[in-house]
């Protein structure tokens, strides 16, 4: 199962229910959500029934209600997901007769999920529980598992506690507290703004907290009178000291002290150019502490052999980020593009890379695996989702070279590479190819008799239509833009032909190899560049001619004479009217001074796009 084939109710849409609404959202799933509140509903009541998981999103105190809903209209296979803060709940969930996993956000709605804290308490087993914990993987939460009947017991101490010293020193210094801010060090203010988070909220859940930590309270305020006594000898005092600095650090807190300035609320305008200097500083700081993070993923991602740019991870990442903002979000992508193209060059500093490679993805593209026989390494790949893109990227020199097919021995030229080709600033300085052999893989070792779907690229569909024919008459054929998107939409009744390389990428059983129509299959490859030194045996180029009887053959008469081999010869339409055409050939000798001045009096124009030889690897470091 992927994500394709899940559809989220958030049952309950109010601050944490609207948080994962947005979050699976976000990340390409079907979402809706359902309220008592009908301004808040995607979905009638009624309507339950077409997802299979659920959300379960209301206040602990509703769950018994919202479950009893949730049992009249609800698909009997769908899969609840509890979020809810205590776990003495869950007999509910047990009484309910659907499978369910528990799990406990360690963070409020306004919170970034990356680093926050997500304890899985109850499992199902289920292959959609599995997705969902991996997406909350992938967004940085840290996951850990924690026994059903210990979760309470710990949140006594990690909630409980926590909240019970804000609330009471809040409410100790409600009356001297205005005073005090004004005069207050930066631990204080910290404290006063968390004790103010708190207290803005919705008491009934902080009550619900409070009642499951009485006996650890009661334990508390027992150890707090004897060490009152205790900070009242100097001797023990320093003894505290020893003892605490092996248990806590410093941790950078610098950051954290000065980020309090932030968020203070001020009207006269010398404090609040303060304030904007203090966040400007602040932001720098950050920036540092990002471009330090991507360093250390660098170094990950080198022993991993991971590209450093996934641009589709990277654009997930800018619409998350526009989505949680109202200013403008043209200029907010703008910011954190250039904060993200500033790690990755740091990055790349670090690994040394002083060059990438544009080719045509993702991961487990027949380019990618042309690509990785020329360098060696997926570090400095750049994945385009067109063969256009790619040119575009070399052009604007955002890459130093591109990687794009010109040719296949069955389908012949790709045409659109031509065309943008003809139409762009590059040039080309080398040619390799590929032997392209498709394979049949699947999730499992299924039996063709078995198969219901076949995944693909339209080319890869056409190169294998006689096995197709004659071995899987019976299933359905579903194109893809690559043969790595068919791999994302398997399931354990769908089979995609893919690359060997890519079976082994993606951890797929191949079921049988070489099944392409003709067993001679090979592509050949252009690698591309803005510019440079022109060196080679094969001169590429484009030229017209005259519309007249014989212009044609008049260009060809001077390779002739010269004895110059053509290899290749198309014609394209010169998009000027009916009938125009411009001419693409590749000949095997490197045109001399003398040879163009021939090709001038017999063309209209000519372009030369490259002089190359064959390349079997390409230094980029």
């Amino acid at each position: 199962m992927t994500h394709n084939h899940i559809k989220i109710l958030i049952f309950g849409v109010g601050k944490m229910g609207d948080f994962f609404k947005e979050f699976f959202k976000v990340r390409g799933y079907y979402v809706a959500g359902y309220d008592v509140l009908k301004e808040k509903s995607d979905v009638e009541l009624k309507d339950i029934s077409n997802f299979n998981v659920i959300f379960v999103c209301v206040p602990m105190n509703e769950i018994e209600n919202a479950l009893k809903d949730i049992k009249r209209f609800a698909n009997k296979d769908a899969l609840l997901v509890d979020i809810s803060s205590l776990k003495s709940y869950l007999r509910y969930f047990d009484e309910s007769g659907f499978d369910y996993m528990s799990i406990h956000p360690m963070f409020g709605s306004d919170v970034e999920i990356g680093l926050s804290n997500i304890i899985v308490v109850h499992r199902s087993g289920r292959v959609e529980e599995e997705i969902i914990l991996d997406e909350f993987r992938r967004a940085g939460a840290n996951l850990s598992y924690l026994p059903r009947d210990r979760h309470d017991e710990i949140m006594a101490k990690i909630q409980g506690l926590s909240h019970f010293v804000l609330l009471s020193l809040a409410d100790y210094l409600r009356e001297d507290v205005d005073g005090l801010v004004e005069y207050s060090s930066p631990i204080f203010y910290i404290l006063y703004k968390l004790a103010s988070r708190i207290v803005s909220q919705n008491w009934g859940m902080y009550l619900e907290i409070q009642k499951n930590a009485e006996v650890e309270r009661e334990r508390f305020l027992e150890y707090l009178m004897k060490f009152n006594e205790d900070l009242k000898d100097d001797s023990l005092f320093e003894t505290i000291f020893e003892r605490l600095r092996g248990k806590y650090g410093d941790c950078e807190s610098s950051i954290i002290l000065d980020s309090y300035k932030a968020t203070m609320n001020l009207d006269e305008i010398d404090k609040l150019r303060s304030c904007i200097k203090v966040i400007d500083s602040l932001i720098l700081r950050l920036i540092e502490k990002r471009v330090q993070c991507g360093r250390k993923i660098a170094e990950i991602k080198r022993e991993m052999n991971e590209p450093i740019e996934i641009s589709d991870v990277e654009e997930m990442k800018l619409r998350y980020l526009t989505s949680k903002t109202d200013l403008n979000p043209i200029l907010i992508h703008k910011i954190f593009d250039s904060l993200i193209n500033l790690t990755k060059e740091e990055e790349y500093k670090i690994l040394g890379i002083e060059k990438r490679l544009a080719v045509l993805g993702p991961m487990g593209s027949f380019s990618e695996e042309m690509a990785l026989k020329l360098v060696g390494s997926r570090l400095p790949l750049i994945y385009c989702s067109t063969t256009d893109e790619i040119i575009r990227a070399v052009e604007s020199e955002r890459v130093d070279y591109g990687l794009v097919p010109i040719e296949n021995s069955i389908n012949g030229t790709v045409l659109p590479v031509l065309d943008s080709l003809l139409n762009s600033n590059v040039e080309v300085f080398g040619e390799c190819e590929l032997e392209i052999v498709h394979c049949l893989t699947a999730k499992r070792d299924i039996p063709l008799k078995d198969v219901r779907v076949v995944y693909s690229h339209p080319q890869a569909i056409a190169q294998c239509s006689n096995f197709l024919r004659n071995y899987l008459p019976h299933a359905e054929i579903r194109y893809t833009t690559s043969t790595s998107d068919a791999i994302k939409l398997l399931d354990e009744n769908s089979v995609a032909i893919t690359s060997e390389y890519a079976a082994r990428l993606y951890k797929l059983c191949i079921l049988r190899r070489g099944i392409q129509d003709v067993k001679r299959n090979v592509t050949r490859f252009y690698l591309i560049r803005k510019g440079g030194e022109r060196k080679g045996r094969i001169t590429a180029l484009f030229f017209g001619v005259e519309d007249r009887v014989g212009a044609l053959k008049d260009v060809l008469e001077v390779f002739y004479k010269k004895n110059i081999n053509m290899r290749k010869l198309e014609s394209r339409p010169a998009k000027t009217g009916l009938g125009d055409y411009i001419f693409f050939v590749e000949v095997e000798k490197d045109l001399d001074e003398k040879d163009l001045r021939d090709l001038r009096e017999v063309t209209t124009f000519y372009k030369i796009i490259g002089v190359f030889d064959r390349i079997e690897s390409l230094n980029l470091i």
